[in-house]
């Protein structure tokens, strides 16, 4: 991915290439306009379910026949959960803010497992303002294939791993922001069905089903709303894009 000579893959589509770059430079170079009409393009919003046919004919997806179903980076997954619950700072530029305590020492300290930074709402911004720090990655960040900070990476690693779901359930940047959504939910919504219908429009984009409320009113009244704030934290359809 990073090797454009003669060692690189060929393109699937060069003449779309020519294109798009042709388009680019008669839109004055912006990018913004480049990504709309990607965006705004058919083939970008169709649907991540192949026919059999493409299927077929292009297992690996090379052609585009559908949207390839991908999971949310680490970061999105932060800003997602943040979104979800109703505290993200949507405050753009300005300096950045640490996940973590630093204790200047001989060999300094960065702690991220310290409770204060994860519960101090001037970190709850987009996690691309976040201090990185090269040689002490954060915890929840890197289980969630967040690149090394320290090497060139051309192209993210996607795992899936029991990690990664323990991590959306009991990191407490997650219980955090499942108790905040949950707060929210219970001061919006009076009724438990209400609130489930909310949270699952706000985390899902879409109203549950039937099924799924039934499911869920006796999970909420037993373990409460917090609890499954988190199990929409981990749900699939949260986590990946279709």
């Amino acid at each position: 991915p990073n090797d454009f000579g003669a060692h690189g893959g060929r393109p699937t589509h060069p003449e779309l290439l020519d294109w798009l770059a042709d388009t680019f430079l008669r839109s004055g170079q912006s990018l913004k306009a480049l990504h709309r009409t990607i965006l705004l393009s058919q083939t970008y919003r169709q649907s991540s379910t192949p026919s059999p046919a493409a299927r077929a004919k292009d297992a690996e997806n090379r052609l585009l026949s559908h949207f390839p179903r991908r999971r949310l980076d680490a970061e999105q997954t932060r800003d997602a959960i943040l979104a979800a619950a109703g505290t993200l700072d949507r405050t753009a530029g300005g300096p950045g803010y640490d996940l973590f305590r630093f204790k200047d020492d001989h060999s300094p300290v960065y702690d991220h497992d310290a409770p204060e930074p994860l519960l101090d709402p001037k970190t709850w911004r987009r996690t691309v303002y976040r201090f990185v720090v090269r040689s002490v990655p954060n915890p929840f960040l890197d289980v969630l294939d967040a690149p090394d900070p320290s090497l060139s990476v051309p192209v993210r690693n996607t795992t899936l791993t029991p990690l990664q779901a323990l991590a959306l359930s009991n990191d407490l940047f997650v219980l955090t922001q499942a108790e905040r959504f949950a707060a929210d939910l219970a001061r919006r919504h009076a009724s438990v069905e209400t609130r489930i219908d909310a949270a699952y429009l706000r985390a899902l984009g879409r109203r549950p089903d039937p099924a799924e409320r039934g499911e869920a009113a006796p999970y909420v009244r037993r373990h409460g709303l917090a609890a499954f704030c988190r199990l929409l934290f981990n749900a699939t359809e949260f986590v990946f894009v279709d």
